[in-house]
């Protein structure tokens, strides 16, 4: 990736990182926070981003050109994704032998992540994952409702 194809996600970071350089405490500690959230928002955190830089800065004995930059906002946003995804679940919780996710896992992801839906779904998220306790298969019609609550989670079957 080169300095002109910047995405939306590095022009906010670098535009959040230059803001700690005012003279002004107020705007050091906001931009703090702004910088907090927005790493936060990508999945990531403070921590993700310096390991981004930790691994450039090792690699070539401390010198880091724009590329680089990328790559590492890059790589802190794919590690701080996979870091906040496997929080959620395990390697293989969506798996079963034919590759497929099990009905049971489609169901408590969806119940641990409905706040992210309209209330209106969440009595049904409970009641078919209070299934999975008893092993009670859902219906068809079921079944088709939750798959289409996964998918809008962004949850994938592959």
């Amino acid at each position: 990736m080169t300095p002109k194809h910047k995405t939306a996600r590095e022009e906010k970071i670098a535009f959040a990182l230059r803001l700690l350089d005012s003279d002004k405490a107020g705007e050091v500690v906001a931009a703090v926070q702004a910088l907090k959230r927005l790493l936060q928002s990508l999945g990531t955190d403070f921590d993700g981003l310096a390991s981004g830089f930790e691994k450039i800065l090792s690699s070539n004995g401390g010198a880091i050109t724009q590329a680089e930059m990328n790559k590492a906002i890059s790589d802190a946003y794919a590690a701080g994704l996979q870091d906040a995804e496997n929080k959620f679940h395990g390697a293989d919780d969506f798996h079963s032998t034919d590759g497929k996710p099990t009905w049971q896992a489609v169901a408590l992801f969806c119940q641990r992540n409905k706040h992210r839906l309209d209330p209106k779904h969440h009595d049904f998220i409970d009641k078919v994952a209070s299934q999975t306790v008893y092993d009670r298969e859902p219906t068809e019609k079921m079944h088709k409702y939750l798959k289409s609550l996964f998918y809008q989670l962004g949850g994938k079957i592959t």
